[in-house]
């Protein structure tokens, strides 16, 4: 399982890429189209297009996986660490801490920098790279986390599902129009980067490391079923996506939407590659590997995808309307251009430099 959990952070990074990549489509499509067609923008022309479901695709089903299975493997890793009694010692947890605390601000700088911007409030500093403050605080609180998850796991599992799900079930609720007091409340003290947002992921890495031989029989006994509730959660995000964006009216619902049916996804596409850990997929090595420089290329995707979107829609405008074209160039970009800049710190004086740039 551990390897495989190896695996399961290549691809994240990966899809880390993809997703990004499939954002600046959405761009391309509707925000500047006007850099290739003589029309005003925003223009939603491209709604319903091969293109339009592909993007729409890639944000559902590869992009929903990576932040879920990120907080499952750092779970798993803080399972891994911990002592008898389920606790990480703040010696470790202190050195995971500042393993992230400088690359973020690194990279949040550099973000801010490339899009010319100032952040105007303390949500949109941690929200850039708002997978590094949550894994900050569930760190933090695994000393009291751990032992919950130890020895009262159906229980733990329970409850936070119930507070992710009451984090998510607001901002559901007021997409749909209901403007009660108490869902304004829950969705302002629950942005992204806030724990509760995202707790059950991390909480199922803890109970999948402190109970290896339970869940590992369970997965193979349940592994088809799972590949099974795969496919049709995949199906089911679209249902659900398309039924919200009817029900909100003329606005069009946007690509961020995360739902019901696509959280259950990603968390059963982690569960699915667990429970098939006895088959070889493509390139499992380099996705292995990938999966060791996950926080670099988690980091350094965004601003890659930027900078080749902007040189794009500068001096080759006309592929911002090919996104067979647009796509693979962007998701290389976000992909390639972080391994190399991780590779390139591996050398020469640069080298003593790389945990603080990289983690």
């Amino acid at each position: 399982m551990v390897r495989r959990l190896l695996v399961l952070n290549g691809l994240a990074s990966t899809a880390v890429a993809f997703h990004h990549a499939a954002a600046y489509g959405f761009l391309a499509l509707f925000n500047w189209t006007n850099a290739y067609r003589d029309v005003a923008v925003p223009n939603y022309d491209m709604l319903g297009t091969p293109a339009y479901y592909y993007l729409l695709g890639v944000r559902l089903l590869i992009g929903s996986y990576a932040i879920p299975a990120f907080l499952l493997v750092s779970g798993f890793y803080a399972a891994f660490a911990a002592d008898g009694d389920g606790r990480m010692g703040w010696t470790i947890i202190g050195t995971r801490v500042k393993k992230f605390v400088g690359p973020f601000i690194i990279w949040t700088l550099v973000f801010f920098a490339m899009q010319r911007a100032i952040p105007q409030s303390l949500n949109d500093i941690l929200r850039a790279y708002y997978y590094i403050p949550l894994v900050i605080q569930l760190y933090l609180l695994s000393p009291w986390l751990g032992p919950l998850a130890k020895k009262h796991w159906k229980l733990f599992l329970f409850v936070t599902f119930l507070i992710q799900f009451a984090a998510e079930g607001a901002g559901y609720l007021r997409l749909l129009g209901v403007e009660a007091a108490w869902v304004k409340t829950a969705v302002t003290i629950t942005p992204i980067w806030f724990f509760p947002s995202r707790i059950f992921f991390f909480a199922l890495g803890l109970v999948l490391g402190f109970q290896r031989k339970l869940f590992g029989g369970w997965l193979a006994r349940w592994k088809y079923a799972l590949l099974a509730g795969l496919g049709l959660f995949a199906v089911l995000s679209f249902v659900e996506y398309f039924w919200v964006d009817q029900a909100i009216g003329e606005r069009w619902l946007g690509p961020s939407f995360i739902g019901i049916f696509r959280t259950l996804y990603a968390v059963t596409f982690s569960f699915v590659l667990l429970a098939f850990d006895k088959v070889k997929l493509p390139l499992e090595k380099q996705l292995s590997q990938l999966g060791l420089i996950s926080l670099g290329i988690y980091l350094v995707n965004t601003p890659a995808i930027y900078l080749t979107s902007s040189l794009l829609y500068k001096f080759a405008p006309w592929v911002l309307g090919r996104q067979i074209v647009y796509q693979p160039i962007l998701t290389a970009a976000g992909l390639f251009i972080p391994v190399l800049l991780i590779q390139v710190f591996k050398w020469g004086p640069l080298k003593r430099y790389s945990p603080t740039v990289f983690g």
